[in-house]
Order: C-alpha cells, then sequence, then structure tokens
C-alpha cells in the first residue's frame, strides 16, 4: 500500500501480537502527512503465542474488538489494512550479484541482467517473500552508489536484501483477518517495522541493531547506510518470564504479570532483600492467599531470565555477521522496553550503548500508543507513507493480480529501478 503523495486516503494498521491486538487508523493527506484518527487495543486471551497463532477464534475476536474501538474513535470504517507480522523464524539473505559493464555505460538492460541473476540465487523456497529491499549498489566495488544508471566502469553489483517467512503460519494470520471481515492489502515483518519507527536516520546510516522485546517474541533488526541489513526473530519475550516468576514465586500467572510490571525490575538492587511485596499464593484462599516476600525474589528471577535473553541476541548478532554493521548503538523497544534498568542491562550484556526507542510521534497519536509497546504499529504507518522505503516484493492486492502474474517479482524490481534512476 504504497502512497505516491498525490492522494487523501485513509489507512489502517493491524499488529496482532502474543499479548494484544492493536490497531491505529490514520488519514494521509495530499503531502503524505499522517493524522492518526482513531487507535484500538485489546488483551488476545490466548489467541497467539510466541507470534504465531494457536486460537483462531479468540485472535478473530480480538481482532474485531481492537478494529471497532479504532474505528468508533476514528468515526470512520475500514476495510483493508496493513498487517505486521512476527511469528516463525523467517530467512533473511543477502544476495549480490555482479555483471560486466565494460564499454558502456550502465543502462536498464545491465540491471535487468543482475536482477535476473538475483532471482536464481534467491532462496525462497517453501517460504514467502515478506520483503525484497534494495540493500546497496556498487560500480567497480565502490558501494554507496545512489544511482548507477548511466555510470561508467567495468561491474555493475546490486545487493538485495530477501526477507522470507514460513508460509503455513502467515496464511492462519491472514485467516484470523479475514474472519474478521478485513482484507489484507500489505504484510510488514514485525521488527522492521519497529526499527523504522524508533531509530532516527542517523542510526540508521552510521549502523544500529533494534531489539523489539515483545510478549512472545523478541525482533531483531539490523540497519547501515540507511537500509534494512538483516532480520530475525527469537521465539522468546516477556511471556517467558512471566511464566518463570509464577514458578518460583508459586503465584498465579495473571499475579505474575501484575508483579513483574508493577513491582518487577532487570537488575536486582541491593534495596531489594529489604523490601517485601506482597504475592498471591496459587491455589489457596483467604488470608492465607498472600505471602510477603523480599522483592529481590522477583527482580532475581526477571535479572536471570533477561540475561539469557540478552546473551541470544548477542549469539545471534554474531551468527548473522552483521555484528560489526550493527555499530555500538541498539535501541531497545516493544513492550518489554518499559521495564526499569532493562536498558542497562542489555548494555552491559551487548556491550553497546542501548536507548529505550519510542515511536515516532505522529499527528494525532494518543499519549497511550506514544509508548514502545506500540513501536511496530506506528511502524506500519511509516512503511506505507514513506515514499522512500522502496519495498519490491510482490504485490498482495488483488488489483496488482494481471500485473504481477505478466512481470513477476524481479519484473517489478526492474520498472522500480528504471523509473528511480
Amino acid at each position: 500500500m504504497a502512497m505516491n503523495g498525490r492522494q487523501e486516503k485513509l489507512i489502517a494498521a493491524l499488529d496482532i501480537g502474543s499479548s494484544k491486538v492493536a490497531c491505529l487508523i490514520a488519514h494521509v493527506g495530499l503531502d503524505n502527512q499522517v493524522k492518526v484518527l482513531g487507535v484500538g487495543n485489546r488483551a488476545c486471551n490466548g489467541g497467539v503465542a510466541g507470534g504465531v497463532v494457536v486460537d483462531m477464534e479468540a485472535t478473530e475476536r480480538a481482532i474485531r474488538a481492537a478494529v471497532d474501538q479504532a474505528e468508533k474513535m476514528a468515526g470512520q470504517t475500514v476495510s483493508d489494512v496493513i498487517l505486521s507480522f512476527s511469528g516463525s523464524d523467517p530467512k533473511s539473505q543477502v544476495v549480490e550479484v555482479s555483471v560486466d559493464v565494460e564499454g558502456h555505460a550502465v543502462g536498464s538492460q545491465d540491471l535487468d541482467r543482475a536482477l535476473v541473476e538475483a532471482r536464481e540465487k534467491t532462496d525462497d523456497e517453501g517460504g514467502e517473500l515478506l520483503h525484497v529491499l534494495p540493500a546497496a549498489f556498487a560500480v567497480d566495488g565502490n558501494f554507496g552508489v545512489k544511482m548507477p544508471v548511466g555510470m561508467y566502469g567495468k561491474t555493475l553489483t546490486v545487493a538485495l536484501l530477501v526477507l522470507t517467512a514460513e508460509r503455513g503460519p502467515l496464511q492462519n494470520l491472514q485467516a484470523c483477518v479475514r474472519r474478521a471481515h478485513l482484507n489484507v492489502v500489505n504484510i510488514v515483518h514485525g521488527p522492521f517495522a519497529a526499527g523504522l519507527s524508533t531509530l532516527v536516520d542517523d542510526e540508521m546510516k552510521m549502523g544500529a541493531a533494534c531489539i523489539d522485546l515483545g510478549a512472545g517474541t523478541t525482533g531483531i533488526s539490523v540497519f547501515a547506510q540507511g537500509s534494512l541489513v538483516h532480520a530475525e526473530t527469537l521465539p522468546l519475550g516477556g511471556a517467558q518470564i512471566t511464566e518463570e516468576i509464577a514458578r518460583s514465586l508459586l503465584t498465579p500467572f495473571d499475579q505474575a504479570e501484575r508483579l513483574k510490571t508493577f513491582n518487577g525490575a532487570a537488575i536486582v538492587d541491593p534495596v531489594d532483600a529489604r523490601l517485601e511485596i506482597e504475592v498471591q499464593q496459587v491455589g489457596e484462599a483467604g488470608r492465607d492467599s498472600y505471602s510477603r516476600q523480599p522483592r529481590s525474589n522477583l527482580t532475581s528471577v526477571m535479572e536471570k531470565e533477561l540475561e539469557l535473553l540478552f546473551a541470544t541476541v548477542a549469539k545471534k548478532l554474531d551468527a548473522s555477521g552483521f555484528s560489526g554493521v550493527a555499530g555500538k548503538r541498539v535501541v531497545l523497544t516493544g513492550g518489554g522496553a518499559a521495564c526499569e534498568g532493562v536498558a542497562d542491562l542489555a548494555g552491559k550484556i551487548l556491550g553497546r550503548r542501548v536507548r529505550i526507542g519510542k515511536p515516532q510521534l505522529l499527528g494525532g497519536l494518543p499519549q497511550a500508543a506514544q509508548s514502545p509497546g506500540f513501536a511496530s504499529l506506528v511502524g506500519l504507518l511509516l512503511y506505507a507513507t514513506n515514499p522512500a522505503i522502496s519495498d519490491m516484493k510482490p504485490t498482495i492486492n488483488k488489483k496488482d493480480d494481471e500485473t504481477q502474474e505478466k512481470t513477476g517479482t524481479f519484473g517489478r524490481m526492474t520498472r522500480w529501478l528504471k523509473e528511480n534512476f
């Protein structure tokens, strides 16, 4: 759902997470200015686990409730939505090809040849294309070229970031949306959207990683030279921390979540041993249902679990080969970023400067939606309305089916390159 800035439009974004379903409805003006008209937010109640649908009826109810709330606030109804996807284990690969251009200036036919070769190298068997993003162009090995057409040299190199996801989980999520009588017109990788929403331009150019701490998943997106260069999702999140609190303190899961939110911290403070918290005991009632325990019982569990999570993130960054590209900056966002002391702990484990990332302020965005937990949702609107984002994946809009059949994915890439260069 790309906007060209010449047409006013109503746009809706839908973020389906393990803890909540959230919806934003916004108006996009002639100058591409976005004004939020309505926001909806509903608990998912077990419909999604680890970013994957496990109960279609519960997920459908949450979608309906969140969209209905946003529509009432906006005074508008919507039928098309942009959907975020953070489940399964997406595969990120950089496809780089070089073609000989010696003897003439780089032309569109050279781009055609490079893209055909790139398509042959793309391993998307059994997966669904989420994003195809131009990562870099080079002439004679000199990367950073913005406009290769018309330049002279011996070799043209094109690097594309290709992100694919498993079809099953993606189709289940789309099915839940369709059951709520909504049409999915675009799907965006959640960690990518979170990065778009929270990283500033200089961070994207210098190199930075965005860590999206969700309830069921933790998303990683790495940006360099202004482009996404790596993305993945870990099946770890705040829900696992809540479960460990419940088991360690022998408290119901809903109470463990409450303790984590209102009394928890990522780092144990020496004072915690002297501070007491009331912990409801599982299976007990009356006066004996609560026990007083030192706060350190809670914070020590949280610190241990978060250390394991960030250690896993560090290993994934190293394994990706983009640890150096990510530079010295990490931006933490998502619901888990609201935890006291989490930035300090992350900085210690990751060995980088860490800050908490809040979503970009959009016109009309309510105060409640300006927290890190709404970063991916706001990022969906930015993805759809920012003309600088050049995603060349196949469209899923039915209006473009005929064109898609004729051109294919890399035909659209060639067309985009010709229009932009």
